[in-house]
């Protein structure tokens, strides 16, 4: 059990639930702590989430959606390419291996208004940046959109591989 409510100042007074005797605890499953093996960027766009996770874990030969972290916002790598605490801590410290950048199509919040060519060119060049920043993986890049046909659509998936640079 906590031992004393989260407050901030202003008007977000309590960040768990409450009961008139305190706090709730909530229990969850216990997950092991495996080793980080890879890394994967993606949109905060739910769409694509199981697709693109699905493909990164079968390109860098990972068994287990824990063996790899994700760092998700709207618009993907090209969006996030100032955010470099994540994939620098996964890198310099876990030592990973496989890292994976991707952006989608198909209405992006991060790219809005945008068509799907100019998102796909903002993630090569980003990508491109990514492989040199870090030499010593090999990476993997993805650009996920929607084909719509009359009343029917189908999710496509776009892949490169970067091997490693360095030694």
């Amino acid at each position: 059990m906590l031992g004393a409510l989260l407050t901030f100042s202003g008007s977000l007074e309590v960040l768990m639930d409450v009961e008139p005797n305190g706090p709730i605890e909530h229990k969850c499953d216990y997950s092991e702590d495996y080793p980080v093996m890879g890394f994967l960027q993606l949109c905060a766009d739910r769409r694509f989430h199981s697709c693109l996770q699905n493909q990164f874990q079968k390109d860098a030969n990972l068994d287990s959606a824990q063996k790899y972290w994700i760092h998700a916002d709207a618009g993907g790598t090209p969006a996030m390419a100032h955010l470099t605490t994540a994939p620098d801590y996964c890198y310099h410290t876990k030592g990973v291996k496989v890292m994976g950048w991707s952006a989608h199509g198909d209405g992006c919040g991060g790219f809005p208004g945008q068509p799907d060519e100019r998102i796909r060119q903002a993630l090569a060049a980003t990508a491109q940046e990514k492989v040199k920043a870090y030499p010593k993986a090999t990476h993997f890049v993805y650009f996920a959109t929607m084909i719509k046909e009359a009343d029917a659509g189908e999710m496509v998936l776009y892949c490169m591989k970067y091997d490693k640079t360095a030694e």
